[in-house]
Parts: C-alpha cells; structure tokens; sequence
C-alpha cells in the first residue's frame, strides 16, 4: 500500500509524470493484432458489468468455499477505495494532444479500476476456488492465465488510451497491495489457505 499511496501523491500533483507519455506512446506504437479485440473485450468490462462480475465471484466462492467469503468482501472493498481515490484525485485522462486516444470514459483517469478490480478478483477466484481442491498443474495454469489476463488488462487500458501508465502502476498497488492486506488478516485466510491458527 507504500507504492500506492507515494503513487497516489504524484497523481495529484500532474496530469501526468514524465514517463507517462513516452510509455504510452511505446505501447501503442506495437501492431498487438488480434490481441486489439481482447483490449476491447476487457474494456467492455467496466462499471455496472464489472460490479455484476464481482459479485457473480463473490456468490460462486459463497457456494464452494463459503469459509473464503469474508476475505472476498473484504478485497472486494478495494473498490471503496478506488472511488475516493478517483473522486479525490479527480486526475484527467490521456490527452489526444499528446497520444492516441481509442475510447474515453466520463470518469477520472487516477488509479485504473479495471486493474485494480482484476488485481483482486483473479487472484481470490484461485484462492478460494482452486488451491487445495484441483490438482496443482492446473492450478498452475490457473495462475498463468490469470497473470496473462492481467497483463491483457495493463496494456489494454494504455493501448486504448484510457489511462496513462501511472494510473496502471496505482490500480495494480491497490489491488495487490489491499489483497495482501486482507490476505494478512489471518482470521479470514487461515481457513482460506489451510493454515494452522
């Protein structure tokens, strides 16, 4: 949570840092081909969407692992603090002045939701739903697909000019960094993680 708040501060005082758009201006000048309509798949997943999905997860992990649901509410609540950040920050988005610009939403660009939403979601899905119940190789996979979505969603949101790299590094602070937290809480992940008390 270090990184997301000395994050956080240098959000508030530019639109951009100084690596921003040299950064972005890298990444979308890289042909991704098909990977393009992934970018806009995952786009896709944004507000009231991606609030069904989190609960969707949240009432499958209810269903199979009902021990896990506390700590899944309690990473869930990583959105609370992206929406004070975002209202608070109130950063602009990417500026078509300076990088291409695919697609703009109406809300502040500081931290990057979809990032710190998959952050959370995809890891506790494995957590909850397959460490300790499938077999190790696919859990395996299971990781290696995930970290490939959350890369999809990294170079995504910066391809699309939707965010500028800072707002990723933010979103994914937040995110791993609130999910380690509740992670710590050895209450609610001892039962999780098969942990002896």
């Amino acid at each position: 949570m270090a990184i997301y708040a000395a994050d956080t501060v240098a959000a508030a005082s530019a639109p951009y840092l100084p690596f921003d758009v040299p950064i972005e201006r890298f990444i979308q000048a890289i042909s991704w081909g098909p990977l393009v309509q992934v970018f806009s798949a995952l786009d896709w997943i944004e507000g009231t969407r991606q609030q069904l999905l989190g609960v969707a997860g949240i009432a499958l992990v209810a269903a199979v692992n009902w021990r896990a649901v506390p700590l899944v509410i309690l990473a869930a609540l990583s959105g609370g603090i992206y929406t004070l950040s975002a209202m608070v920050i109130d950063r602009p988005r990417p500026s078509a002045d300076l990088v291409h610009v695919i697609r703009h939403t109406g809300a502040s660009s500081y931290p990057s939701g979809h990032v710190a939403f998959f952050s959370w979601f995809l890891i506790l899905l494995i957590l909850c739903l397959a460490v300790g119940r499938l077999p190790k190789a696919i859990v395996a996979g299971l990781w290696v697909i995930a970290t490939l979505v959350l890369l999809a969603v990294c170079i995504g949101r910066i391809y699309m000019g939707e965010h500028w790299p800072s707002d990723i590094v933010g979103g994914l602070a937040l995110g791993l960094g609130w999910t380690a937290l509740a992670l710590s809480v050895r209450v609610l992940s001892n039962p999780v993680l098969a942990r002896k008390k």
